[in-house]
């Protein structure tokens, strides 16, 4: 009964550890950047969704559909991040996005999806679909470009935060680690909800001039500069690991820069994917 029940326990550990490493943009997040792009597909790539996905179906509802289907599919796990060293400053494909049994990285997926979205069945185009709603928002995560620590899962730091949304409230520390802060604390305590958010970026970011040029690049370039502004974060981390007020004000315009950029680029993505005709992916 003993061996019973620690390898339940072992087995336990190693899915709470499995889920910790799957982490990306939670679901709002994932929300926020699809209704962006969705926002703005150009007609072929609207009647394209319209097509793949059944009419009315929204962008959004899709984001988290890589991660639900994940656990099943554990030769996609690595198509979610590209594990670069903090102290490297370049992506060199040989070494980050080698393949392996559980993938290879989002930046070789990617550029296949490209492809893929044009070429094929229409169930296979549909989840390439799916893939790339989630991966173009996967990479503007900065902690998906980060190998160190398991992309900041092992670094644990307490959060005392309110917000935006709840200013006269006390904050209540809680036990997080920063890949979490990133992947949906800090979203959680700027907006209500992730329809509030799109909201506050339209009348916000998305209406910059630095938003106006933001589609540009390859999954490539938006790893460099993904993994510059991760380098950036990373050193931001509170020496004393407390994720506060300070800490949310410091990084709050780098989160709705990402957020942004995510969405602008995925409706460009699309566009792109569905007016080619190419079927061969180029090189990552």
């Amino acid at each position: 009964m003993v061996k019973i029940a620690s390898k339940r326990a072992a087995l336990a550990l190693g899915l709470a550890l499995a889920a910790a490493d799957a982490a990306a943009w939670g679901s709002d997040g994932h929300a926020i950047i699809a209704e962006i792009a969705q926002r703005r597909l150009g007609p072929e790539a609207r009647a394209q969704v319209q097509a793949l996905l059944g009419a009315g179906h929204s962008l959004a509802s899709e984001g988290n559909w890589a991660d639900d289907v994940r656990p099943a599919r554990p030769e996609t796990f690595n198509w979610h991040f590209v594990d670069i060293p903090i102290a490297d400053e370049a992506y060199d494909a040989a070494k980050h996005c080698a393949p392996t049994p559980k993938g290879d990285c989002i930046v070789a997926e990617l550029e296949r999806l490209r492809a893929q979205l044009r070429c094929g069945t229409t169930a296979a185009r549909g989840e390439a679909l799916r893939y790339a709603v989630h991966f173009v928002g996967d990479v503007h995560q900065p902690l998906h470009t980060v190998g160190d620590e398991q992309g900041g899962n092992r670094v644990n730091v307490n959060v005392e935060l309110h917000g935006p949304r709840c200013l006269r409230c006390t904050p209540k520390r809680t036990h997080e680690n920063i890949h979490g802060v990133w992947d949906t604390i800090l979203i959680a305590n700027t907006a209500w909800n992730w329809g509030a958010y799109v909201s506050r970026l339209e009348g916000g970011w998305l209406a910059s001039d630095e938003a106006r040029g933001a589609g540009a690049g390859t999954p490539r370039d938006w790893v460099v500069e993904t993994h510059g502004l991760a380098r950036e974060i990373w050193a931001l981390t509170p020496a004393d690991h407390l994720v506060n007020e300070d800490y949310y004000t410091k990084v709050l315009p780098a989160l709705d820069r990402q957020l942004g950029r995510a969405g602008v680029r995925l409706a460009k993505f699309l566009d792109d994917a569905f007016l080619s005709s190419e079927c061969r992916a180029p090189d990552a």
